[in-house]
């Protein structure tokens, strides 16, 4: 069985300029939710978390072309610039599924060499602090819970 996703980079860089790129569709524009995204070779790693509530992390790599220099130049080095990355599983055929993932990030800062360049990116919704409303999981929310700490998210 392949597994196939496609990702939707729909970055807003901090002087406005809007740049909408998919990375599975070689030489192909895709529409998604209604908007034209041309194909861009970039990969999209590093998202991580932790029990602290830190902002996660993200990197998108892009080979050292004319897309990934224009990025830099008009994002003043990709700070503050907003990125919406919409992760599609795709079928054998190409089709896009219903398992969709949306993530928001802010950019953070960028680097360069001879053959890649790095887009860093945090995320935009900040841990929560102590006033942030909390709530208390029980059966009438999410049903019977177990007795012990065997909790499986999916």
């Amino acid at each position: 069985m392949d597994i196939r996703i496609c990702q939707f980079f729909n970055l807003t860089a901090s002087n406005g300029s809007r740049y909408l790129f998919q990375n599975y569709f070689v030489n192909e524009n895709k529409t998604y939710n209604g908007i034209i995204h041309t194909f861009a070779p970039f990969r999209a790693e590093g998202s991580m978390a932790s029990l602290n509530g830190e902002n996660s992390i993200l990197q998108v790599l892009f080979p050292n072309i004319e897309i990934g220099v224009r990025l830099l130049q008009s994002g003043n080095g990709n700070r503050l610039s907003r990125l919406t990355l919409t992760t599609v599983w795709l079928t054998a055929a190409g089709a896009f599924t219903n398992n969709v993932q949306t993530e928001y990030y802010v950019g953070t800062g960028s680097s360069l060499s001879e053959t890649t360049i790095e887009l860093r990116f945090r995320s935009a919704i900040d841990s929560v602090a102590t006033n942030f409303p909390n709530r208390t999981l029980d059966r009438s929310l999410v049903g019977p819970l177990p007795l012990d700490s065997q909790i499986i998210l999916q």
